[in-house]
């Protein structure tokens, strides 16, 4: 729910009321109808925020948003599992300046504000394991409002520098 809801910001649009249903699946009401699923709530969040995708992008951030809803706890939860997780979205960032391609989406905030506490965790040797998730966390962070709830993540090692110079 709180993802959700810092995506809600992030746009600048009222979430509604979040809760969740008999079958335990997030819902609220958006435009008097209801959308259930948290893909779904926030893809609807940005197309109210007029946000322009590629029927492509569409699709992927479908896949990536049901992807940290499906697995998303269990990262949470469990070290193991997360770090195969993180390897997993390092991967697919590898040849990608953003998850969907090379514009950021909501899907990329979305993805960042549930990643935040697991890549805080995360030691310097282990930043550099995984380079491409931190290039994507470094980027994403830098755009304007995504930070305004928390603090940036501090990602200073070496090959970050040289693959993500900071924004000045």
């Amino acid at each position: 729910m709180d993802i959700i809801k810092l995506v809600g910001k992030y746009l600048n649009i009222p979430v509604g009321s979040l809760c969740y249903n008999t079958d335990k699946t997030i819902t609220t009401v958006l435009d008097k109808e209801n959308v259930e699923g948290f893909a779904s709530i926030v893809l609807r969040l940005a197309s109210k925020s007029r946000q322009n995708v590629t029927q492509e992008q569409l699709l992927l951030s479908y896949q990536w948003l049901e992807y940290i809803a499906m697995y998303g706890n269990q990262a949470s939860t469990s070290p193991v599992f997360a770090k195969n997780f993180l390897q997993g979205l390092n991967r697919a960032l590898e040849k990608k300046t953003f998850l969907t391609g090379n514009q950021l989406t909501v899907t990329d905030i979305a993805v960042f504000y549930f990643l935040q506490p697991l890549v805080a965790n995360l030691n310097v040797l282990e930043q550099e394991s995984l380079m491409h998730l931190c290039r994507w966390c470094k980027h994403v962070q830098a755009q304007p409002k995504v930070c305004s709830h928390c603090a940036p993540l501090p990602l200073n090692t070496l090959t970050l520098s040289i693959l993500a110079p900071a924004v000045h």
